[in-house]
């Protein structure tokens, strides 16, 4: 009888164990699965920044031969609605862009935000040098 409640015991902690290394792995593999598809996400909308910022220069330099700017400071995001929609079709995304800072003498953007989904890109140009952010959002609640 003795043996008997000392082999179930045993096999107990042997279940215990198990089990919790078992939901250990699963939460790692968690964690890590979420991380690489945040990162894969943020690639992303950076990637789609960089070609927006291609793309505002590309229609810079076409209003500039028409005696406009894609800047509108009186405009919502800083672009006109016929800017956005340009953008827009070109890149083939539904993004929101908002500039921030623009060099009238030199006629480029020179910050504007990206943001898709959870994620916000910032640009700034600054120094001679092109500085990029790239955030992730979690929503924790909703009213």
């Amino acid at each position: 009888m003795d043996l008997d409640n000392e082999y179930k015991k045993r096999r107990k902690r042997i279940i215990k164990l198990a089990v919790s290394i078992a939901i250990i792995v699963v939460l790692v593999f968690v964690v890590i699965f979420n991380y690489f598809k945040i990162m894969r996400g943020g690639r992303t909308a950076f990637k789609e920044a960089k070609n927006v910022k291609l793309a505002l220069n590309m229609l810079e330099i076409e209003y500039y031969s028409k005696g406009k700017s894609v800047y509108e400071p009186k405009k919502k995001h800083g672009l006109s609605k016929e800017s956005i929609e340009r953008i827009n079709g070109i890149l083939e995304n539904d993004g929101v862009i908002d500039i921030i800072s623009y060099d009238s003498e030199l006629r480029i953007v020179t910050g504007f935000t990206y943001q898709i989904g959870n994620y916000r890109v910032t640009y700034r140009y600054e120094d001679g040098e092109d500085k990029w952010d790239v955030d992730y959002f979690i929503n924790l609640f909703n009213y």
